[in-house]
């Protein structure tokens, strides 16, 4: 019998909310979270966007988690942390405090697989800063002793597996903006090929830093808006680039679908599908044909009437072209196409996480069955984007990610039916 993989729980952390109803109230609200840039981020340079998301504010301690964690962990590793200990308790596991770590009844082979874009690298500037600073006796930064195990990209999936016991295979996966659909894709693999019946996967982001160089690079791309509200606009024809978001997370819980069942675990959404690819076509742009991406989502969804599509929808004005001629190629007049919509027009772009924040709004959208509205004006032509929060029964929806290095990723999830 074909195995089949079930989401049962989802911990997001982000300035939307921490926790999956928070977050997803005030994304179907429609609600925003911008700030303008700090004045002291151009004292050597001048952004041509002015507008971030901040990451969100939280303490581990408050959420149980031990305090000494804040202080030989980066940002990444909290948020991860932070997101599988609120995606296990929502997927029902229970957790407790054991000595320095915790103890749960989660399978010990349960996998850890998490995205991650580009890590934080607050630790190492100021690391690096002291050891430079040393013969001009600045005391302003130390050198952190603990700056490597802070800054290794497999710090996220560890630390995770770490303090939670999870004995299974634990790695993160970096492919840019579609790192945590990447992650989740890799999760559902390894359950569909039988290696595991638990994974807690998706994505990570930190890019806050305290002078607003990581945020200047993206700027010195002309990739990030100039609109004069911060507003990105997705698949408008006025939008200028997308919106940084400079911290977020979201974990899964993937379970085969008998194991979960035995359970008794809640069903959001099951995944049914998954695609990937790579342009192979230029570092930061997508191949404007659009023929890689068109062929995999033809792949995936064969003859299937996709309900919903959450789309990369970044906002940039080359990637918001091809990708809107990529739908109409697919799935023809607007009048034929699924509901559209960009999670990212309101909660901004968080590069490795924004993959697995949209795999679980769009899970969360199934199970509901709603949508939000697209925050835009001026519309591109003839594509079928919802301007308003609403109810839509949904059977299938597809997540879309495309990043940096034409990495490409597609989730399908499904609306679980019990008699199938």
């Amino acid at each position: 019998m074909k195995k089949r993989v079930v989401i049962t729980g989802i911990g997001p952390v982000t300035a939307m909310g921490i926790g999956k109803d928070a977050m997803f109230r005030n994304i179907m609200d429609m609600k925003t979270c911008i700030s303008r840039i700090p004045v002291h981020y151009e004292r050597n340079y001048h952004y041509k966007s002015r507008f971030f998301v901040p990451g969100p504010v939280f303490s581990l301690q408050e959420h149980g988690i031990p305090q000494y964690c804040e202080s030989i962990m980066e940002e990444i590793s909290r948020l991860s942390v932070l997101c599988a200990k609120l995606a296990l308790e929502d997927a029902g596991f229970s957790i407790k405090r054991k000595d320095k770590y915790f103890e749960s009844n989660c399978p010990e082979d349960c996998m850890t697989i998490i995205g991650v874009g580009m890590s934080s690298l607050q630790t190492a500037m100021h690391s690096y800063t002291a050891h430079i600073s040393q013969c001009n006796d600045s005391n302003k930064y130390r050198y952190n002793r603990m700056v490597i195990p802070m800054l290794m990209p497999n710090s996220a999936s560890s630390w995770v597996s770490i303090l939670f016991g999870l004995n299974g295979l634990n790695y993160t996966v970096n492919a840019s903006c579609a790192s945590g659909s990447l992650a989740i894709g890799e999760a559902y693999k390894n359950i569909m090929l039988g290696r595991c019946d638990t994974v807690i996967t998706g994505g990570v982001e930190a890019l806050s830093e305290e002078s607003g160089s990581v945020m200047r690079g993206f700027d010195m791309l002309s990739v990030l808006t100039r609109s004069k509200d911060g507003m990105p606009l997705p698949f408008s024809r006025d939008r200028s680039g997308f919106l940084l978001n400079q911290g977020a997370g979201c974990l899964l819980v993937l379970e085969e679908l008998q194991k979960a069942k035995e359970r008794g675990s809640r069903i959001y959404a099951e995944l049914s599908g998954y695609e990937y690819s790579s342009d192979a076509y230029h570092i930061v742009q997508m191949d404007p044909t659009g023929k890689n991406i068109t062929a995999i989502i033809k792949k995936l969804i064969k003859d299937i009437k996709i309900d919903y599509l959450n789309a990369h929808g970044t906002a940039t004005v080359s990637n918001d072209k091809i990708e809107a001629e990529i739908i109409q190629d697919i799935f023809g007049d607007k009048k034929h196409q699924p509901y559209i919509n960009s999670t990212k027009g309101l909660l901004g772009h968080s590069i490795g996480a924004s993959g697995a924040i949209e795999a679980a709004v769009t899970a969360l959208s199934i199970k509901e069955s709603v949508l939000h509205g697209n925050l835009t004006m001026n519309p591109i032509e003839n594509l079928n984007l919802p301007m308003t929060s609403m109810e839509a029964h949904i059977k299938y929806g597809l997540s879309a990610s495309y990043g940096f290095g034409g990495h490409n990723a597609l989730l399908l999830l499904k609306r679980f039916d019990e008699n199938e």
